[in-house]
């Protein structure tokens, strides 16, 4: 639930960061924006780390920060042609700030909504086949 909450609230921020006056306004919501939904990379791995059987661990650590790193060619793609379409750069960035934080908030209201970490861990006892009785 923590992450999903710092997920959603990140993104609230910067949704509303170009709505609002103020540099200073802007400034503060950019860093609520942007430092809130980090928690998911300092907890993220431990949670999967604690979920996944043992077998599977390696497999998921790896497709996870694949698809968490994944922003890095992709973000400044995908803002740069937000910039470029716009009037002005100034609205493309606004435009852009504005798509990351509704993204965000998609993305931490569904993570609220199915993340359950103790029911999953719960799920993969009982699928988890015991070992055979005098095996080593």
């Amino acid at each position: 639930m923590m992450a999903g909450v710092s997920v959603a609230l990140g993104g609230a921020a910067l949704a509303l960061m170009p709505y609002l006056p103020g540099i200073p306004t802007k400034i503060a919501l950019t860093t609520i924006g942007v430092a809130l939904p980090s928690v998911i990379y300092v907890i993220g791995q431990a949670v999967v780390s604690e979920l996944t059987p043992v077998a599977q661990r390696g497999a998921l650590l790896a497709i996870g920060t694949a698809v968490s790193t994944s922003a890095g060619p992709l973000a400044p793609y995908v803002m740069g042609s937000v910039i470029e379409t716009a009037v002005t750069p100034l609205d493309g960035f606004n435009t852009g700030f504005m798509i990351c934080g509704v993204i965000m908030l998609a993305g931490g209201l569904i993570g609220m909504a199915l993340i359950r970490p103790e029911r999953d861990a719960m799920r993969w006892v009982s699928v988890t086949p015991a070992p055979a009785i005098g095996s080593a």
